[in-house]
């Protein structure tokens, strides 16, 4: 008994010492962890793109913001930056204290090392001096200002390497003097040349050749095989980014996923045009193919036009066969070559008059309607191979005619993800977006949302591009926040549509007016994020002809 008894007192102390250790090693390993992730700084601006004369002096200042609720202590460095690899990444090197020739950007740098307090939920502006010696070399210096909870070195008798938080702001000079721009596209192709659904991964290789970083701007152009466009990529057209530093090549991904549509099956153009430069404006271009083939569907469709043609073929023998016998002519003594001047004489129309006269004799012999529609269905059934000619060659038109519309409609939805480097995580937009993009850049008119307004998500249903964007446009001018926008083209509708939670109705009547007095369906709604989606509509287009939407 009293065995037992420490034997248990024995497994509970075993117990807390291992709940203990436990405890021990995640407050000394783990909540440092958890401490560290929940940090959180920002700075402002994230890049400086200066032009400068040797022996000029440039101040400024560097923004870093603290959103955490409570103190933060920094420290500021500056070391320069190289381009590494092709994904725009690059690398820092520290200003080495013991090779300090004046020759690199950083060595140009007076900012101060020492500790920065920043309050909580507060700003604190770091200045720093730009001091370009009389003796600089022309074209591009690159640098980064780093901002870290650690100093970048140790003191005397510890290590450098520490754990942190760094973030960056990248620092481009461009030195007056001999300045090269010069740059090609050393590489456009997709990764696969013969696809199955219209989804493509492009990669453009673009190469600096000169002595300053350049931003290469453009798009890149997606066209089927009539020339229609199935997709617009915009390149740096609406960011600070994408610069590639002298005597370095810079990879540009992304995948387009265009509407599926059998009319756009065949090959495909992409079209790349870039335009670089700050002193002259130059350009490049290239140009890749690849094929939309699904396979099992084209054998289908071959499969399908074989027995057509054989079928009409057969049809069309037995007509010439009649044709023949209402001339008196035999087939045996056609095939022989001096009968055939006598088959000339032959009317092609023959037939289908024998079958009109055949038809009104039958027709005489009628009396009331019911006879004359049997009549008709025992003509029908005689003729039957003739009519069954006639339906092949209709349908064949009507599918020849609605290929013909529908590749050659001049745009349809699409999506685009781009990548800075190795294809994981990218950055998507719709076509729509896109074209909001353009748009907005072309006339900017910011508005803050109003925050007593619902959130509002827009579908583009009209079959027309770009009126999705102009509804984002019109409705971001009244003040309402459009959390997303897309295309859906599938089944086009004429009127535009608000669908609303039952408990935002009363929200409606403005917005109704806002877009040409659209019409209002209500609806039990769970998603908070969009309270309220629009639907537009082709109706929309006179909306946005009036200058409703700027």
């Amino acid at each position: 008994m009293i065995l037992t008894s420490n034997m248990t007192k024995i497994r509970i102390i075993n117990y807390l010492s291992s709940l203990l250790l436990t405890f021990a090693v995640w407050v000394l390993f783990a909540l440092p962890a958890y401490a560290q992730e929940a940090i959180t700084i920002s700075v402002s601006p994230t890049l400086y793109d200066m032009a400068a004369e040797p022996g000029q002096v440039w101040n400024s200042s560097i923004k870093v913001v603290n959103v955490n609720a409570f103190d933060l202590t920094v420290y500021a460095d500056v070391v320069n930056f190289l381009p590494q690899g092709e994904g725009g990444d690059g690398r820092f090197v520290p200003i080495d204290e013991n090779d300090r020739t004046g020759a690199t950007i950083a060595e140009w740098f007076t900012i101060s090392r020492e500790a920065i307090v920043i309050p909580r939920e507060q700003t604190v502006e770091v200045p720093f001096t730009v001091s370009v010696p009389a003796d600089a070399g022309p074209g591009g210096h690159y640098a980064a200002i780093l901002i870290g909870t650690r100093p970048l070195a140790g003191e005397p008798g510890q290590s450098k390497l520490q754990t942190a938080q760094v973030i960056t702001s990248l620092f481009f000079a461009r030195i007056a003097g001999e300045i090269n721009e010069a740059g090609l596209i050393r590489e456009f192709s997709t990764t696969e040349s013969i696809l199955s659904q219209p989804e493509a991964t492009f990669s453009l290789r673009f190469q600096n050749q000169g002595n300053v970083h350049l931003r290469p701007q453009g798009e890149i152009k997606i066209l089927n095989m009539w020339g229609e466009e199935r997709g617009l990529v915009p390149i740096n057209q609406f960011s600070n980014f994408g610069n590639v530093l002298p005597q370095s090549i810079r990879e540009l991904q992304f995948t387009w996923r265009g509407e599926w549509s059998i009319a756009d099956i065949g090959r495909y153009t992409a079209i790349a045009t870039l335009a670089y430069g700050t002193d002259e404006r130059q350009f490049a271009s290239a140009e890749t193919t690849f094929w939309l083939l699904p396979l099992n569907l084209l054998f289908w469709i071959v499969v399908g036009l074989v027995v057509f043609v054989t079928l009409m073929s057969w049809l069309i023998r037995l007509y010439v066969r009649r044709m023949l016998s209402l001339a008196g002519v035999r087939i045996e003594d056609y095939q022989q070559v001096q009968n055939r001047a006598q088959a000339r004489s032959v009317k092609l129309q023959a037939p289908v008059q024998a079958g009109i006269l055949d038809l009104s004799n039958r027709m005489q012999n009628t009396t009331s309607w019911q006879d004359r529609i049997k009549t008709m269905f025992s003509f029908v059934f005689a003729y039957r191979l003739f009519f069954l000619g006639l339906l092949l060659s209709a349908g064949f038109l009507a599918m020849v005619g609605w290929y013909a519309s529908n590749a050659l409609v001049n745009h349809r939805p699409y999506e685009v993800t781009y990548f800075d480097s190795t294809p994981t995580e990218g950055l998507q937009k719709t076509s729509e977006e896109i074209i909001y993009e353009q748009l907005n850049a072309a006339n900017p008119d910011t508005k803050e949302p109003q925050s007593d307004l619902p959130k509002v998500a827009v579908v583009n249903r009209s079959g027309v591009a770009g009126l999705g964007a102009r509804a984002r446009l019109l409705l971001e001018a009244n003040g309402y926040q459009v959390v997303s926008l897309e295309a859906d083209f599938t089944e086009p509708q004429k009127r535009t549509v608000i669908v609303v939670d039952f408990n935002k109705y009363e929200t409606i009547v403005p917005l109704s007016s806002i877009l040409g007095n659209a019409l209002v369906s209500a609806r039990a709604s769970v998603d908070e994020t969009a309270p309220i989606t629009i639907f537009v509509g082709e109706d929309f287009a006179q909306v946005s002809t009036e200058g409703g939407s700027r």
